[in-house]
């Protein structure tokens, strides 16, 4: 929305009777609504990120955010010393980090997402084991078909 927008809605609301607070409340809310919606999962993750990084410690393997895997040899203020190969060490910034190969793999992944939408259950969508069922009727397609080209 732009300024002018903003304006021309509050001197409408002027010339209504009643109301102004009401329709000034409809436009900061959802406004106020979204910036908390887009904010607050963005900290969390720098918080996480953060807390990765500072508890990487020498000897750990990490991937950076290239995709270079190397072990840390040396700390330094903002700097880690990356062997990625015999007798080649790099220097990489601590941000560079985005992974610890050394974590086991189910504090390091969050929970597996669920296939289907938020009314599957209640609406009985989502077969099982449909996928084996297409599977099971392409390969009976597939081997039907071999054997009429064989045949003719």
């Amino acid at each position: 929305m732009t300024i002018s927008t903003i304006s021309f809605i509050l001197a409408e609301t002027k010339n209504q009777s009643g109301g102004g607070l009401l329709s000034i409340l409809i436009l900061v809310l959802p406004m106020a609504a979204l910036v908390y919606l887009m904010t607050v999962p963005q900290r969390k993750q720098r918080q996480k990120q953060a807390d990765m990084v500072r508890k990487v410690e020498v000897g750990d393997e990490v991937l950076t955010n290239s995709g270079i895997i190397g072990t840390i040899t040396y700390v330094e203020d903002e700097l880690f010393h990356l062997e990625v190969d015999d007798d080649v060490v790099i220097r990489i910034a601590k941000n560079a980090i985005s992974k610890n190969l050394n974590v086991p793999a189910a504090e390091a992944t969050p929970a597996k997402s669920r296939k289907g939408g938020l009314l599957e259950g209640a609406l009985g969508g989502g077969a099982k084991g449909g996928d084996k069922a297409d599977k099971s009727e392409s390969s009976n397609a597939e081997t039907s078909g071999s054997k009429k080209g064989k045949d003719a």
